[in-house]
């Protein structure tokens, strides 16, 4: 175990049999939403050589639920399109699933919260062996917008995510600098913001600190068909050498 943790939230496909009747959309339709949603191949691409215990992947797709985003509706920003913890709304805005508020419970305990447990006892490990916890937030994003972004201009090749009170100004001047110096197009908070914290630790412990990382998708994959191209390689090396540098800041 490193100080360092590594969260990858969106790479997963997995649809458990049990929650493919709540999808109103044909096979077809759900693979298409899949392909523009899907974060592909981050687990490869950010934890290459990771110890397992510094990395925590979601188990299932965030069609079933959506760790990344708070439980409660009224504090999330993407539910007002319909993204919330569990999806209701297609990217063009069309009807997803329709959701009971007891199947909606069933979802969460079942997916969301042991997940977010785990995250919680990651950070608390980390806290009590090295008395810091620095968290990678690890992420890709489609050429083509989203309902969910924060800004509509052209976007970075690499988009840097914060939360006030958990990515210190040297956190992101380390990652700005670094991404940069290797020749990409950087963008902060843009076209996505934020950065995840545990629930235990958010806006309480500075010791746990967060940075979120987007990568375009088109740098590393063919977005028709989700299959890894010759920039696979090279960018996974790129970001093998931030997960060190990282490693470094944190023991410091």
């Amino acid at each position: 175990m490193t100080p360092l943790l590594l969260h990858v939230p969106h790479d997963s496909t997995v649809i458990p049999p049990e929650t493919g009747a709540d999808f109103l959309l044909s096979a077809d339709e759900l693979r298409q939403e899949l392909l523009c949603l899907t974060d592909w191949h981050t687990a490869d691409l950010y934890a290459a050589d990771a110890k397992p215990a510094d990395v925590l992947r979601a188990e299932v797709s965030r069609f079933v639920v959506d760790v990344e985003r708070f439980p409660d509706d009224r504090d999330e920003p993407c539910a007002k399109v319909g993204m919330g913890a569990t999806y209701v709304r297609t990217c063009a805005g069309q009807p997803l699933r329709s959701l009971s508020f007891e199947r909606r419970a069933e979802l969460m305990d079942r997916y969301y919260w042991p997940h977010h447990r785990r995250l919680d006892d990651a950070a608390a490990e980390r806290l009590a062996r090295f008395d810091r916890c620095v968290i990678l937030d690890a992420h890709s994003f489609p050429t083509g917008t989203l309902p969910t972004q924060v800004d509509f201009s052209a976007p970075p090749e690499i988009g840097i995510g914060t939360q006030a009170g958990h990515t210190p100004p040297e956190l992101l001047a380390l990652a700005e600098e670094f991404f940069r110096r290797h020749g990409f197009v950087v963008g902060v908070n843009v076209p996505f913001s934020g950065t995840m914290v545990p629930n235990r630790f958010f806006g309480k412990d500075p010791r746990v600190q967060s940075l979120m990382i987007e990568v375009r998708r088109d740098l590393y994959m063919d977005e028709a068909t989700a299959e890894r191209h010759t920039g696979f390689a090279p960018l996974q090396a790129v970001l093998t050498d931030f997960r060190t540098e990282l490693r470094r800041f944190a023991a410091t």
